[in-house]
């Protein structure tokens, strides 16, 4: 069991180590170029390994940790679907059925793991113990994801409006939390909340930014022009 546990930390720093580096080269370079597709790839590929070492750690006899869990559980939600949406926009047009039960598993799995955080948030309260804010504003982040996703299927957004800000603030958030596990490792004070929860407010500030930049929003006309 212990072999075990250190070839997935292993993984789990490998995999948060690949996903800080190709993240931040994603987000600087321009947008839809190689450089940005490869690093953005890769920035996958290591948070995916990062979030499913988690929840397995988590879950390890004398490794149990509630919190690791479902963190793991909401940065793997984001990563997953950031990505999907992309290929969900790129086969839209050729694919009259374009979601799957993968897209329906992905939308009940983040419903869970906001609904697990939230909880976590409620019981920490209650206790008196200040952490708690920190899965109750993970909770409510994941449980907004899980709205947008229910719109989509609905149908009360398009693929075309919704996946560039939908991959914009997924793909960030999992850079964001991929920034915050840096700093809670190797950053120690005494309101150790903080540090959960300052890269979140400055990430917003790039989410902002990008989302201004790259999807600015459009009045009325113009969308009902689109739709036509």
């Amino acid at each position: 069991m212990q072999q075990l546990f250190n070839i997935l930390i292993i993984l789990h720093v490998a995999g948060g180590t690949l996903g800080l580096i190709c993240g931040t080269v994603a987000a600087a370079v321009i947008k839809g170029k190689k450089a940005h597709i490869l690093n953005g790839k890769l920035f996958s590929i290591g948070m995916i390994t990062a979030a499913v070492s988690a929840l397995v750690i988590s879950n390890l006899p004398t490794h149990e940790n509630l919190f690791l869990f479902a963190v793991g559980g909401f940065t793997f939600y984001m990563v997953t679907t950031g990505y999907r949406i992309v290929w969900l926009k790129r086969n839209n047009a050729v694919r009259p059925k374009v979601f799957t039960a993968l897209d329906y598993a992905l939308f009940a799995f983040g419903v869970c793991f906001s609904a697990f955080l939230l909880y976590m948030s409620v019981k920490g309260a209650v206790d008196g113990n200040m952490f708690s804010l920190v899965p109750g504003v993970f909770g409510l982040i994941c449980l907004n994801f899980a709205r947008m996703d229910y719109q989509l299927f609905m149908g009360k957004e398009t693929i075309k409006q919704f996946w560039i800000t939908s991959h914009i603030t997924r793909m960030m958030g999992a850079l964001i939390a991929s920034c915050t596990a840096f700093l809670v490792v190797n950053v120690q004070i005494d309101m150790q909340w903080i540090l959960w929860l300052l890269p979140s407010a400055l990430g917003g500030f790039l989410i902002r930014r990008f989302l201004k930049k790259f999807a600015p929003k459009k009045n009325a006309k113009a969308i009902q022009k689109i739709q036509a």
